[in-house]
């Protein structure tokens, strides 16, 4: 062989050596992410946009697989758990879901505590590394978050107007902390998943549930539904994203920051738009759905909150130090 050619053997060599990485980098990672609601719903519609612009900003090196509920062998109330062992990379999951297994992530669930998305986004920036630690617990990292609008009661038969009314009436609930509260208010909660809604109500399981105008229009609940009571019960967040943190490890430089730019866009915007909705969404069912609006007197959401007032603190206890420092901390941020 002659000393030119032997050069460019070598070269060719070296040329080889230093494409390979780049090659197996370009390989897609190929993710799934299981998902609250299905794929017509707004959520799910503004979540199809957030997995094609992981894909753009990732130039195809992440491909995300969203799975409505039921496509994969896992309940809502499974959600954390399996992201965290890996069995799926990714989900979304209402923060009601993961109650039985964590107590910071629920908290702004507790009844008549943290009330709009303005009182979330004040609370959020202390509570948030507090949530992300709890739930390196499992293996589940915090990709973002969003929030629902605020939870509200709607249902059918006799109107629930006054909290008289509530004494025996069935009503679906998503969390432990919101069947407490239907239980001091003499109601019963209901446990069912969205999928069993509609069935329940037409078969009398339930006289009404827990959500928002905005979850009722797109799930299309408003085919069994004639009324709705709204004290604001809650803020319906933080629903989380979240990620299995060795994936999340695993994935180059390069596509783990398309994906978390791509999250951000994706929390700005719905931050933005699903508590604007909520008023519209309302109306809507009122003109088009003919869905009775009652809108709860200031003494009974005055009465309401002094009611679970002692039970922020009982369930705080529950939850040992870390919690009653959370629950303490929000209470002073919202001089409650």
């Amino acid at each position: 062989m002659t000393r030119w050619s032997s050069r460019v053997v070598v070269a060719a060599v070296i040329v080889a050596a230093l494409a390979a990485p780049a090659a197996a980098q370009s390989k897609p990672v190929a993710w799934d992410m299981v998902l609250n609601v299905g794929l017509t719903h707004y959520v799910g519609t503004v979540e199809k946009e957030f997995v094609e612009d992981v894909q753009k900003r990732t130039h195809g090196g992440l491909v995300i697989t969203l799975r409505p509920p039921g496509e994969l062998p896992y309940k809502l109330t499974d959600y954390l758990r399996a992201v965290g062992k890996g069995d799926v990379q990714s989900c979304d999951v209402y923060m009601g879901f993961t109650a039985g297994d964590t107590k910071l992530g629920v908290l702004t669930g507790l009844p008549f505590l943290v009330g709009t998305a303005d009182e979330l986004k004040k609370v959020m920036p202390a509570l948030e590394p507090m949530i992300r630690e709890d739930f390196a617990r499992f293996g589940a990292e915090i990709l973002t978050w969003y929030t629902w609008p605020e939870q509200n009661f709607f249902g059918r038969g006799k109107p629930i107007t006054t909290l008289d009314d509530f004494k025996g009436r069935k009503i679906r609930t998503t969390s432990p902390e919101q069947s407490e509260m239907i239980k001091r208010l003499g109601a019963i909660p209901v446990s069912l998943t969205a999928p069993e809604v509609p069935s329940a109500a037409q078969r009398g399981i339930m006289d009404g549930v827990m959500t928002a105008g905005f979850n009722l229009l797109f799930s299309k609940w408003y085919e069994f539904t004639e009324w709705a009571y709204l004290p604001d019960i809650h803020i319906g967040g933080p629903s989380y994203i979240l990620v299995n943190k060795s994936a999340l490890a695993a994935l180059s430089p390069d596509v783990r920051k398309g994906l978390q730019d791509a999250a951000q866009a994706f929390q700005a915007k719905m931050l933005k738009e699903i508590p604007a909705r909520e008023q519209a969404d309302l109306k809507t069912l009122e003109q088009q759905h003919k869905i009775k609006l009652y809108k709860a007197n200031p003494a009974d959401v005055a009465k309401l909150r002094k009611m679970m007032e002692p039970y922020w603190d009982e369930w705080a206890k529950q939850g040992g130090p870390k919690t009653i420092e959370a629950v303490a901390m929000v209470r002073k941020t919202l001089g409650r």
